[in-house]
């Protein structure tokens, strides 16, 4: 029996292998024959196997990536008329593939195949006019070729379109028109549609103001690694707009987002996850439990030896014992939020504070050191 299993494993490993041989070579073989038939229609002037095998060469599949092959047989197809060759050929001349950049090339071709009403060309002339390649840049020429693409349901001319009611350009400004078409192109996954879309949503622009519409798309957009998308998702978990407050879902999404280099969700980052002592709830603690007990002290001072508010020294160290406890008071309510620095009068809060130190600063060098340093020269 041992020797039976011995025999019967290599045995097995040779017939696999045997049969994993035989299939890539018919595969081999088949390509090849594949290969030839196609060549021989390209060459005797299909324009389908032309174009066919352009792309092959193009992208490297079945043969070597050869540019000027492609762009040979791509103007082959391209002169018979045939639409998604004169568009390929032209984006080889508009990106420098196989040719030097040519974009008044690139432009007679793409001209050629949007005029078959190939949507992919109409998008490409589209954003061709809204840059100004090739072309004079025209807003209202971007806006019409998008328009032809996006109802022709292609989602990047649905995302230029929509880009462009939004911001007016050729167009008359129209936020729901913009919302409309982002939404035609999120639904098709397309990701910086679908951050636009929230946008909308988030802004009340176009559409209902909807927080909870504007995470949803967000997160679409962030789960496909939009940064933009990732860092507003974060800011959103953190203060509770349009999803529950969750530090840990926060700190995710503003990780993955600092991960890409944004420097907003780094500075975010840091301070939810409280890296260091300044800025933390720890700190603000200290400060009100320090602030708190000197500023009563102060205030209360003249009050608990009997004195009166004769004096301006007397008077400034009142002042300074109330803007002591209104620090604390500060600190206090800064410790109680955990989100305290997504609050969204944070500037507010953060001017308030440098207000009071400022405060605080002038009347201990301007008064009470100042009175302090008069009544130690009289005596």
């Amino acid at each position: 029996m041992r020797l039976l299993s011995t025999i019967a494993l290599p045995a097995v490993v040779v017939v696999l292998f045997a049969w994993w041989a035989h299939r890539e070579r018919t595969t081999a073989l088949q390509r090849s024959a594949d290969a030839a038939s196609l060549r021989a229609l390209a060459e005797k002037g299909d324009a389908k196997a032309q174009f066919t095998l352009a792309r092959r060469y193009a992208d490297g599949k079945e043969v070597g990536q050869n540019y000027p092959q492609a762009i040979v047989w791509y103007t082959k197809a391209a002169e018979q008329g045939y639409a998604k060759a004169q568009f390929n050929l032209g984006e080889m001349y508009l990106r420098g593939k196989g040719v030097r950049k040519d974009y008044a090339e690139a432009l007679k071709w793409i001209q050629r195949s949007a005029d078959q009403s190939n949507a992919r060309a109409e998008d490409a002339l589209g954003f061709m006019y809204y840059q100004g390649q090739g072309v004079a840049q025209d807003y209202a020429e971007a806006a019409r070729w998008y328009q032809k693409a996006a109802e022709q349901g292609d989602a990047d001319a649905q995302k230029g379109l929509a880009y462009i009611y939004y911001n007016g350009q050729g167009v008359p400004q129209d936020y729901a028109e913009a919302a409309r078409w982002y939404q035609k192109a999120a639904e098709q996954g397309e990701a910086d549609a679908q951050q636009g879309l929230a946008y909308t949503y988030y802004n009340g622009q176009g559409v209902p103001q909807d927080y909870a519409e504007a995470a949803r798309w967000y997160r679409k957009a962030a789960e496909q690694g939009e940064v933009v998308a990732q860092e507003t998702l974060g800011y959103m978990y953190a203060t509770g707009r349009g999803v529950p407050v969750e530090r840990s879902e926060a700190i995710a999404w503003y990780r993955k987002a600092a991960n890409q280099g944004d420097e907003k969700a780094k500075h975010a980052l840091e301070s939810l996850e409280g890296s260091g002592l300044i800025g933390t709830r720890n700190f603000e603690l200290l400060t009100a439990l320090i602030a708190f007990p000197v500023g009563l002290w102060l205030f209360l001072d003249f009050l608990l030896r009997g004195k009166t508010l004769r004096s301006g020294r007397q008077a400034a160290i009142a002042v300074l014992g109330l803007v002591f406890l209104a620090d604390a008071g500060l600190s206090l309510y800064a410790f109680h939020d955990n989100m305290m620095s997504y609050w969204l009068h944070k500037d507010v809060f953060d001017i308030a504070r440098w207000l009071l130190n400022a405060a605080a600063i002038l009347i201990i060098v301007t008064v009470v050191l100042r009175a302090k340093k008069s009544q130690g020269k009289a005596r």
